[in-house]
Parts: C-alpha cells; sequence; structure tokens
C-alpha cells in the first residue's frame, strides 16, 4: 500500500544520531536495474538538498546508494536489496560525513550571515562538495573585507554559541527576519545562529547543523574569484579545513627547500628564480637563432628537397629555421619537430616560388599520415610517419 504520509525527519529533532531503528513501509523495484525504492516510517538519513549531498550509510547492512524526498515529505532511501514491507530495520548513518558536513555548512552559514549583516549582499548559490564548500555572494568584497569576515568568523567559532533549528508557528514566522534565497509557505524550517542579542544568521534551511560553533573548529576562505556580478568564495571548516593547511604547507615546504629558502621567503624566491629564467631563456632564445643560422648556412645547395628534423623546437623557432633553410633547395624544406613515438609538428615550404604547396597537400598529408592545413606558400600540421617515412616523401618527392 502507498504510503501518503510524511516520513518522521529524525535528523529534524537530533542532527547527531546516527543509529536509528524504523519499521519499513513499502519497497518497490528502484529506476535503475538491480535497485529498490525503500520507504520508511521515520529515517536520520538526511536526503539531497538544498545544495547538499544526501547522507551515505547503510540499513540492515545494506549500503544506502542514494536518498531523496518529494514534495509529500515523503524519503525514499535507494538501496541494492530488497526488504519485505513490514519488517523493522536498523539504520546507520556514516557519522564522519554528517559531521563534516554539518561543520562546512554551519560555517556557511555564519560567513553569510556575516556577509549580509555587514554588506547587505545575499548569498545567491551554495554548494556542499567533496573537495569544499562554493558560496556565491551577491557583490563584491576585496580580500581585506573578506580577512575581516574571516576573523569574526572565527571568533564566532570560540564563542561557542548556540545553533538551533525549529519550524515556528506561521505568526512566528511573519514576525522574523530571515535568509532566504525564494518565498516559502507552510512549514518552513529556520536555523539560527547565535542567542539574545547576538544573532549571527537566520537562514531558512533544511539540512542538519552543529548545536554549537565550538564543534566547527576552524573556518578558513579557501579562494574568492569574480562571479555574475559577485564574487564565488570556495571554504571549508573542521577538519577537513585543517587538511588542507597541511596541503599547502607540504608544498611551500617543497618549494622553499627545492629554492634553498626559507618558508616565509618563497614568493621573493620564485620572483627571482622567474627573472632568472626569462633572461636565461632570452639568452638561449639568441643561441637558437644563432645556432640555426649556423646549420642554415652549412646546408650543401640542392635542386631536390631538404627535410631537418630536431626534437625540441616550438612552432615560432621551426618557421624562422624554415625561413633560413629554404633558400637552400629547389623543391620541399620540412622542419619536423618531435619522435615516432609521439609523433612530429612539422612546417613545409617551397624553395621556387612557382610551386604551388596547396596542390600537393593532398598526397603530402597522406603519405606523412597527417592532418594540418596550409596555402600555396606553406604546410603546417601533425603527422604521426616514421622518420624514415618522411626522410623517404622528400627524397622522392618530384612536383
Amino acid at each position: 500500500m502507498e504510503n501518503t504520509e510524511r516520513t518522521v525527519r529524525l535528523f529534524d529533532r537530533d542532527s547527531h544520531l546516527f543509529t536509528f531503528t524504523a519499521c519499513v513501509q513499502s519497497c518497490t523495484p528502484g529506476q535503475a536495474a538491480g535497485s529498490y525504492a525503500l520507504i520508511l516510517d521515520r529515517t536520520a538519513f538526511f536526503p539531497e538538498g538544498g545544495g547538499q549531498a544526501a547522507d551515505t550509510g547503510r540499513i540492515n547492512g545494506i549500503p544506502v546508494l542514494d536518498v531523496q524526498v518529494d514534495d509529500a515529505g515523503v524519503i525514499t532511501h535507494t538501496v541494492s536489496e530488497a526488504i519485505p514491507a513490514g519488517s523493522v530495520v536498523d539504520g546507520q548513518v556514516c557519522g564522519e560525513t554528517r559531521l563534516r558536513r554539518m561543520r562546512c555548512h554551519t560555517g556557511e552559514h555564519i560567513l553569510s550571515g556575516l556577509i549580509h549583516s555587514r554588506y547587505g549582499f545575499d548569498n545567491v548559490g551554495f554548494h556542499l562538495g567533496d573537495e569544499d564548500v562554493t558560496l556565491d555572494v551577491s557583490g563584491v568584497l576585496t580580500r581585506a573585507q573578506l580577512d575581516e569576515i574571516e576573523d569574526e568568523a572565527n571568533r564566532v567559532v570560540r564563542d561557542c554559541l548556540p545553533v538551533r533549528a525549529e519550524y515556528p508557528s506561521p505568526e512566528e514566522l511573519a514576525a522574523m527576519t530571515y535568509r532566504s534565497k525564494r518565498a516559502l509557505t507552510g512549514s518552513v524550517r529556520i536555523v539560527t545562529v547565535g542567542c539574545d542579542d547576538r544573532i549571527i544568521d537566520r537562514c531558512a534551511c533544511c539540512a542538519p547543523h552543529v548545536d554549537n560553533t565550538g564543534e566547527i573548529g576552524l573556518i578558513k576562505i579557501l579562494d574568492a574569484m569574480h562571479y555574475k556580478g559577485g564574487i564565488r568564495l570556495h571554504m571549508l571548516a573542521g577538519a577537513p579545513a585543517l587538511e588542507d593547511y597541511r596541503r599547502r604547507y607540504a608544498a611551500v615546504a617543497t618549494i622553499a627547500a627545492d629554492l634553498s629558502a626559507r618558508q616565509g621567503d618563497v614568493v621573493e624566491g620564485y620572483a627571482r628564480m622567474k627573472a632568472e629564467l626569462e633572461e636565461a631563456g632570452k639568452a638561449l632564445a639568441t643561441l637558437r637563432r644563432e645556432l640555426w643560422d649556423i646549420r642554415a648556412a652549412a646546408l650543401p645547395r640542392t635542386e631536390g628537397s631538404i627535410c631537418l628534423f630536431d626534437k625540441g623546437m616550438d612552432a615560432l623557432a621551426m618557421r624562422q629555421l624554415l625561413n633560413r633553410a629554404a633558400g637552400k633547395c629547389g623543391l620541399l624544406c620540412g622542419v619536423f619537430s618531435g619522435d615516432d613515438d609521439s609523433g612530429y609538428t612539422y612546417v613545409i615550404g617551397r624553395g621556387s616560388d612557382t610551386l604551388d604547396l596547396k596542390r600537393y597537400a593532398p598526397a603530402i598529408q597522406s603519405a606523412l599520415s597527417a592532418r594540418g592545413g596550409g596555402s600555396s606558400e606553406m604546410l603546417q600540421g601533425r603527422a604521426t610517419a616514421s622518420r624514415a617515412v618522411i626522410q623517404a616523401l622528400f627524397d622522392a618527392f618530384r612536383p
């Protein structure tokens, strides 16, 4: 029989409830092959919603693959095995995942509330992912302003303020000031961070949250970028924020060691190394041009074709060498960069103004197993033929 009643949301009553018992209302084949749609009379599994993924865990030892809620408030658990209706089951929510998400989500509420109260900007987008949390803000904030918000957010954490979730009556809701991305009707769940005359945030939200801001531990804004007229923030809270710091510390320590610099001097060391590399690059470019001049000058004059190979040339260098060498031949002049394993990038020019390369392009590309294009004066592209095959083409070419 179809369940027409709302599923009791145990996570609303206790966000730290990870084990529970429930009665199976129905279990029917799911949309995916080998899956089943399981409906319980009550559940501690939070269904996907509000920018947050569904809880993970097990029911009677069976992995829960997904959790969704319909407009009537009925929560469906997707599992891989059927469980008979009327059975009493044991549910186990993954506490580690739930706690991580609650800390990050509550941390996002604190940041959003502080930004809204200080600057009047709204949270217009939110996603709690596996890597970090993204928060879209309707206005632009400077790095200095974000640092101040971050400092205040962590003071809120240290002050261990209460976090309360409730369903106020219509009269109470009408008298409240709270954040919401859209107009809401009916039963509205309100999450309040703070109390008395220190309300940090009050927002309509369906997700589980910590009971006390002290549970969050740490809030860190990782990055900020301009996005749709405002900014997109990337943030983390709790243990993931500490793990992120450790990764960054390890990266800076490695770079500092390579630069033979103190960690605090990494930026200056990088700037110095970048300047040195730029100077070395200019010197190398000069030496390469001289080498190409020497190489082209050493080529014997031929009425046939010339084919040159080099492993590490870029497009500009290849054209420069081609321009120097083309005057030494009467037919084709080709410059190929690469090797037989990875293939070759090429430019092909003409030694005579009367040679129309575009006319021969299809045959050349076919022989080289190449893709590319060009004009009457020059062809360019990428070939997969071997060096021996390429050389044989140039040796045998006759207009």
